[in-house]
Formats: structure tokens, sequence, C-alpha cells
């Protein structure tokens, strides 16, 4: 059972929802995140910024629980999640309303949003709703001034990458996310270079693109006072340049070679351009 209309009474059901926060909290909260953290029996996050807590309080919250203790340095990121998981569905069991905060929007990264979207599913007494925020998606292309839909892009995570031996085509951008955890399945956001295997994903990248080719790695804001870090790099030097890459840190690849264009289409197109 899942909702996203936020004014619904669940009627005795037990109600999660999950807030994104933006990359840089509490600005890029939007106004439904706000009414859901006024409206929740508790409050709960796992990420912190400064000041949350008073601002938190400022809205009204009349509880408030930080449970980042969950997120586990060099724990495995699985488990890290599952132990979220597991404490967000024990506080439904106490509260009829509960809202849990996560960094950037919750469906990009966040495991445990579709998970709990599914337990909703399958769940006759548990709704979920979600409530986008600004993500890295969002401000990484701010970053770069890259239109990802101009020439296309690729989005994936790096391990998947990896996992999947999925084909590139280097007529699009890539995107890759967590290109700090390659190989790796534990949580290191103090020092990630030194359990990171970027030369596997440097190795596979350099199957479909060229020692010259650039890459760039971007840390988006994440706190007040901070700009974004973007660093340019060339592929042949990937594994190298380990400690360009933060735990919270993504990497673009531009296109490598030119589309075929489609004449046809292209002059069909053009015709609809003509004055009726």
């Amino acid at each position: 059972m899942t909702s996203t209309a936020h004014e619904r009474s669940t009627n005795g059901t037990r109600r999660i929802i999950v807030v994104g926060t933006g990359m840089l909290s509490p600005r890029d909260i939007t106004a439904a995140g706000v009414e859901a953290i006024r409206s929740a029996d508790v409050v709960v996050y796992s990420a912190t910024w400064p000041g949350i807590k008073q601002w938190l309080s400022s809205l009204g919250g009349r509880q408030i629980m930080d449970i980042s203790h969950l997120y586990q340095l060099n724990g495995v990121d699985s488990d890290n999640y599952d132990a979220i998981l597991h404490s967000l569905l024990d506080l439904s069991r106490e509260h009829e309303s509960v809202t849990y905060l996560v960094p950037g929007t919750p469906h990009l990264g966040v495991s445990n949003t579709s998970a709990l979207v599914q337990l909703a599913r399958d769940t006759a007494d548990l709704v979920v709703e979600v409530v986008p925020g600004v993500s890295s998606f969002d401000t990484i292309a701010t970053d770069l001034d890259v239109d990802y839909l101009s020439r296309g892009t690729t989005v994936i995570d790096s391990n998947r990458l990896l996992m999947y031996r999925v084909k590139l085509d280097p007529t699009l951008g890539v995107l890759i996310y967590h290109p700090a955890s390659v190989g790796n399945a534990r949580v290191d956001y103090e020092e990630p270079w030194r359990s990171n295997n970027l030369a596997l994903l440097q190795d596979y990248l350099l199957s479909t693109f060229d020692a010259q080719h650039p890459y760039y790695a971007v840390l988006s804001a994440s706190a007040p006072g901070r700009s974004a870090e973007v660093t340019r790099g060339e592929l042949g030097q990937l594994a190298a340049d380990a400690r360009v890459f933060q735990y919270g840190s993504s990497m673009y690849l531009p296109p490598s070679t030119d589309f075929d264009l489609d004449k046809e289409f292209v002059r069909r197109l053009t015709q609809t351009m003509a004055p009726a």
C-alpha cells in the first residue's frame, strides 16, 4: 500500500515518509518536505548538518532522533542500510507517522527507499510516501555546465558497471556514481583511496575510451560556505589519481565520438520548422 498524497488519512495505518533534504540542507528541502517534518510524530535522520536539531525543533518536531550511529564506518554498506530499515520499521510500530530524512533525493543511491516502498506494497497496514529533493544528479549538471539530454548520458554506479559488464557507448556522456568505492562493499568516508580498487574501473573504461580521454571528478557543494570541487584528469592516469576521489565524488566522461546523423530524419524534422 503506497501513497504520495501527504494529506491522506491513514485510518490507523503506519506511515513512513522519506524526505530528500537536498544537497545543501535545509535550503534544498521542499515545502512538501517541511510539511512532512511538521506533521510527523517522530523525525529521524542518519546524515547530519550543522544546526539540524535546532532547525527541526524550530519546525515544531515532536520527537527528533539521530540514528547516524547505524551508518558505521568500515561497515558493509548493505548491512548499514538494513539496520536503518529495521529501525524505521520498529519506530513505525510505536508511532503512527515517522518522517525519515535522507541526503539528496530518496531514490538516487539510497537503497532502502525502494525496499520500503516494496514493503508497503506487501503490507496492508503500512503506507510509504516519498518526497524528492535536489540531488547530486541536478547539481553535477550545474557544476559541469552539462545538459545530460543534449548528447545523451549513461548514468550508472561504478560497481554495477563492472559487475554487469555494461557496454558503454562512446557517443554518449557517462556519469559514474561512487568511483571512490570500486570493488569495495565497506563504507570508508574518511580515507576512501586506501580501499578503492580504481585500477579495475580504469581498465574497463580504457576498453571504450583512449588513455588521453578526459574525466571530471565532481564533488558538489554539500555544506554552507563550500564550493563544488571539479578536477580534470585523463583516463590513463585514473588509478594514480585515487586521492582525487572523495567519498561523495562522482565522475563524468564526455562523449568521445560524434553521432552518425540520420539525414532523412533531420530533413523531416526541419520540414516541421517551416511556416504552416
